[in-house]
């Protein structure tokens, strides 16, 4: 993907996700999900899902590289004036039988001048990543230091670039969703059937509902050579902790399905025109924590 020329000093930058369909299946008295499928076109931009019998599978990552070396080539600097995010749906459509109900689902959209640690984020087949993405792009934020197996978990995440900061981050958004049990059926607001010693439905959801959405990022001038965009998904509808005769719907088998929209981000930018030292000024504060010949996308 490029950015598309309106006129000499205009420019549209779009980033598109494909749709993503995720079912996980849970079988009575496990915590953790037994069965995952991820299906529909947005599978190809896949840079990591969890899978089964791990913690919050179901989850995934997708990622997207915008190739702007020509703005490189032609010391050409944008700035967006507007952003503009599309969906098809404001959630993710499906239902959840006998779910976590009281966790919400995280998506967050991130949209970098520089990659983090791919490599890592490909390979990893525990999940230990995903909470540390939630806290990028502004100047104060940070990394964890504490990692898996004795390493620092921001430098795994991130690389030796070091944690992205607000100039490195052209746009972000959070999305929370949640299970509102007076929107669904369940044995406890009366609308389902079943002695409690033959239960196979415990509760019964939809559509989960939109909760809040956060918005943050430099919105400042981009000039190449890509743009790195993630799209993380955090889904626990189908893990629950590992407690006891807590949670009334451990009990029974239960499966969810989600699909996941589609999402547009278009930029509209102009040229700023730059001189040629607020132009290097840009291009460094954009990748300037990127270190030579450490690892990159």
């Amino acid at each position: 993907m490029m950015a598309r020329i309106l006129d000499k000093d205009t420019r549209i930058i779009d980033i598109d996700f494909g749709p993503v369909s995720v079912q996980v299946g849970r079988v009575d008295l496990e915590f953790k999900p037994a069965t995952v499928s991820l299906t529909k076109n947005g599978t190809a931009q896949l840079l990591n899902s969890i899978p089964v019998t791990v913690q919050n599978c179901g989850s995934f990552i997708q990622y997207s590289r915008i190739d702007l070396d020509f703005m490189v080539k032609n010391n050409e600097i944008v700035i967006p004036v507007d952003a503009s995010i599309q969906r098809t749906s404001p959630v993710p459509l499906g239902y959840s039988n006998n779910g976590n109900n009281f966790d919400q689902i995280e998506e967050f959209i991130y949209v970098f001048t520089r990659p983090l640690n791919n490599t890592n984020l490909a390979a990893s087949i525990n999940g230990e990543y995903y909470e540390t993405l939630r806290d990028m792009g502004l100047d104060r934020s940070e990394g964890p230091v504490v990692g898996g197996a004795g390493g620092n978990l921001a430098e795994q995440v991130a690389g030796l670039a070091g944690w992205p900061n607000q100039s490195q981050c052209i746009y972000a958004e959070k999305r929370m969703y949640s299970y509102n049990e007076s929107l669904g059926a369940t044995q406890s607001n009366g609308q389902l059937e079943g002695a409690p010693a033959n239960i196979t439905y415990n509760t019964l959801m939809g559509m989960p509902v939109l909760d809040s959405v956060t918005t943050w990022g430099a919105m400042e001038g981009i000039t190449g050579p890509n743009l790195h965009c993630y799209r993380v998904v955090i889904n626990r509808t189908q893990t629950f902790p590992a407690l006891a005769n807590v949670f009334t719907n451990v009990a029974v088998a239960g499966d969810t399905k989600l699909d996941f929209p589609p999402v547009s981000i278009r930029f509209l930018c102009k040229d700023p025109d730059y001189s040629e030292g607020q132009y290097l000024t840009r291009l460094a504060n954009a990748m300037n924590n990127i270190a030579e010949d450490g690892p990159t996308a």
